[in-house]
């Protein structure tokens, strides 16, 4: 398939170090226009956790052999940090003009970061009021992140030492925004189903204001069907996927009641999320985006919108993407799994 990837210069290049996989996705920027160029992924790695592999070394090491077999060349990288590592708040700030709002957002941010903030790095962009508008006078609203510098430091040295330019690093979650949000400044929640966590947010004005993360994951789908069929795990995965395209041929088939309870806390969880919003904003989420690995277990999409009575699409990172047709169907199946990887190559384009 490397014909059909685009090289050259203009190479934009996306890096997510998850915890049991490497994911990258390298696009190019051609007359206004974004098209893929390459992407590479490495999954289920299950002996190796890389979000606490602290040896800088072998993670260069890995990333560079994922590069060198894919024919990946851009040099450019911007990485993700992991969503569970950064907090985030909104905060608020009262009668503070644009000179004294950095010292301003410092002093609420010490209310609420758990930890000196001598030890992180600071990031905070002001939220639109109603009319759209940024405000940098009298009250506004801020969304306010922090990361550990040790964490930062950490990736530094890895690229560093994979010789990669480390353009910026970002958490996953402003990622997924700018690739399965984009422009649209409608009122979305986005569910992450990854291979050990799952994350949700209610994104306003593509700006996260709420957030939740729950432990139950794609894996944890996978150890209840090998517990009870009494399969290993690697089977287990075979038959979900199997599951999955048996689900796909069949649109009203249901899904199965193992699964309906291995989900229903990320189901309950939405609803509550749902619930809460409307409560305190007054306003109503008008979709949710899936994403992740999970999101494939297909009809899931089809049984969360008839539990919500809510529009619930699995989200499609390729949609400001060009590339050739022939490849549609192997991207729509990846595509939720590099998210991502899409919205960080996508940042310095942006």
């Amino acid at each position: 398939m490397s014909s059909f990837f685009l090289g050259g210069d203009n190479l934009f290049l996306g890096i997510d170090i998850g915890d049991s996989s490497l994911k990258m996705v390298e696009l190019k920027k051609k007359n206004r226009r974004i098209y893929l160029s390459n992407y590479a992924f490495s999954e289920n790695v299950s002996e190796i956790n890389f979000t606490k592999v602290e040896d800088a070394n072998y993670l260069a090491r890995a990333l560079n052999k994922i590069r060198a077999d894919a024919g990946i060349t851009a040099k450019k990288v911007t990485a993700s940090l992991p969503t569970f590592a950064v907090f985030s708040s909104i905060i608020n700030i009262n009668n503070v003009d644009k000179r004294g709002l950095t010292e301003a957002v410092n002093a609420e941010a010490k209310k609420v970061i758990p930890l000196p903030l001598d030890e992180m790095t600071l990031d905070w962009k002001i939220i639109p009021d109603a009319d759209g508008k940024i405000s940098t006078k009298g009250n506004a609203q801020v969304f306010l992140t922090g990361s550990p510098k040790k964490l930062v430091r950490k990736y530094i040295d890895i690229f560093k030492a994979a010789k990669l330019e480390l353009a910026s690093l970002e958490t996953e979650t402003f990622s997924l925004v700018r690739s399965l949000v984009g422009d649209d400044k409608s009122t979305v929640m986005i569910v992450e189903i990854g291979a050990t966590s799952t994350d949700l947010f209610i994104v306003k004005e593509s700006i996260p204001v709420l957030n939740r993360s729950l432990a139950v994951c794609a894996s944890t789908i996978t150890r209840a069907l090998a517990e009870k069929l009494g399969l290993t795990y690697a089977q287990a995965e075979q038959f979900k996927f199997d599951l999955s395209m048996t689900l796909a041929a069949d649109t009203n088939e249901k899904l199965p009641q193992l699964l309906i309870k291995t989900l229903e806390p990320i189901a309950m969880e939405m609803e509550y999320m749902l619930d809460f919003f409307q409560s305190q904003n007054k306003g109503n989420v008008e979709k949710v985006i899936l994403s992740g690995g999970g999101a494939l277990l297909l009809n899931l999409a089809d049984y969360l919108s008839k539990r919500l009575n809510l529009r619930v699409v699995i989200g499609d990172p390729w949609n400001r993407v060009r590339y050739p047709e022939e490849l549609r169907p192997v991207l729509s199946e990846v595509g939720p799994r590099l998210a991502v990887a899409i919205g960080l190559a996508m940042r310095e384009i942006d």
